[in-house]
């Protein structure tokens, strides 16, 4: 039994190894590979193509997400209303108009924009027409009582519900824009009204 291998096992693959300092098996003369010279390509799927730049598709994203968000708190509601500009301006960048992973995640971020601008809208109307209906409608003891918080409460209920759940799928979207994985948003969330 050698002493280079272990017990139950045959000889290693290939021979003995050559002792340091001999020259290196093969053709006389032929250079060798690993010392400037080219080798035999090696087999496999060659290299592998650059990770694509998250960071504008990041920022598609967080732009909309931040404009809806805080242009909402800070501008009386305003900001419901622009979240589609930061990323339609970035789709339309002449840098990112020829990289389709960008101009896929600005395309979300416009289609997300949009949508919660139609339906910020949509509730807006859908308030005041309720205010104005109960408003119309009931007598004197009704009014006089909390009964028009009602269905104005049930519409803030409802919208409120829709808004929080379009923020966690623009968060969702950006952290997978950053990781490099390509998202849709579901299609309650963002209609898909502009394509890539």
């Amino acid at each position: 039994m050698s002493d280079y291998h272990q017990p139950g096992y045959g000889p290693p693959a290939g021979g003995p190894q050559q002792p340091y300092g001999t020259p290196p098996q093969g053709w006389p003369g032929a250079p060798q590979p690993g010392y400037g010279y080219p080798g035999t390509p090696q087999p496999g799927y060659g290299p592998r193509p650059p990770a694509p730049s998250s960071g504008p598709a990041m920022w598609s994203h967080l732009g909309a997400l931040l404009t809806i968000t805080a242009g909402t708190m800070m501008c009386c509601g305003l900001g419901a209303f622009l979240g589609w500009i930061y990323p339609l301006s970035l789709r339309g960048n002449d840098r990112h108009q020829h990289d389709p992973y960008i101009r896929h995640h600005a395309t979300q971020a416009v289609n997300y924009g949009i949508t919660q601008a139609i339906m910020a809208a949509f509730g807006l109307v859908l308030y005041v027409a309720s205010a104005l209906t109960f408003a119309a409608v009931a007598t004197e003891e009704q009014r006089n009582s909390s009964g028009l918080a009602v269905p104005l409460i049930t519409v803030i209920a409802i919208f409120a519900a829709y808004a929080l759940s379009g923020v966690i799928c623009a968060v969702m979207a950006t952290v997978k824009a950053t990781r490099g994985e390509l998202w849709t948003y579901p299609r309650l969330i963002a209609w898909p009204l502009s394509k890539g």
